[in-house]
């Protein structure tokens, strides 16, 4: 058996290659995704990269929604205004009808503003899970970092801080 060297060559450089792209396709897919929606207030909020806070988002709907209070809860409790923590709310499935009506139910019950995505194309972009809170920690470059999703715990909370405090001195 005759060992061809330049044919060998060839095969290692392909395989480098490929890991190359696998390797930038896998932190591409650890990108945020930037977006803009409206508040329940009628305000366009853009996120946009960078950003000057670390970001924690926190995807619901209307059956997750019960899950978010109790990560919401203790990270605002404990940062304050130190992390910019982000409200959506998955609402593609409401009828165009019902959206002016869904809009008032959230101004009266929820103070904080509120992301609205009524057409799904962040949750999607973001691969949301339905039926669940989904949390996203994201730097301030964009780079998400953690993603939970489901009914708070405590170790589900340590995980969220300890991403967080890495950008909160």
């Amino acid at each position: 058996m005759r060992f061809d060297k330049g044919l060998s060559v060839r095969v290692l450089v392909f395989l480098f290659l490929v890991i190359g792209v696998m390797a930038a396709n896998n932190a591409a897919n650890n990108r945020a995704p930037e977006f803009e929606l409206t508040d329940q207030y009628g305000n366009a909020q853009s996120y946009r990269f960078p950003t000057p806070k670390v970001n924690v988002l926190i995807f619901g709907d209307r059956k997750g929604s019960g899950q978010i209070e109790a990560w919401v809860r203790p990270l605002y409790d404990r940062y304050q205004d130190r992390i910019n923590i982000k409200g959506i709310a998955a609402l593609s499935s409401v009828p165009s009808l019902a959206r002016g009506m869904v809009a008032k139910i959230f101004k009266s019950q929820v103070k904080y503003p509120v992301l609205l995505d009524w057409t799904g194309n962040v949750t999607k972009s973001y691969q949301y899970e339905e039926g669940k809170a989904n949390v996203f920690v994201v730097s301030p470059n964009g780079e998400i970092l953690l993603r939970i999703n489901g009914a708070a715990s405590q170790a589900g909370l340590e995980q969220v801080i300890a991403q967080v405090n890495k950008f909160v001195r």
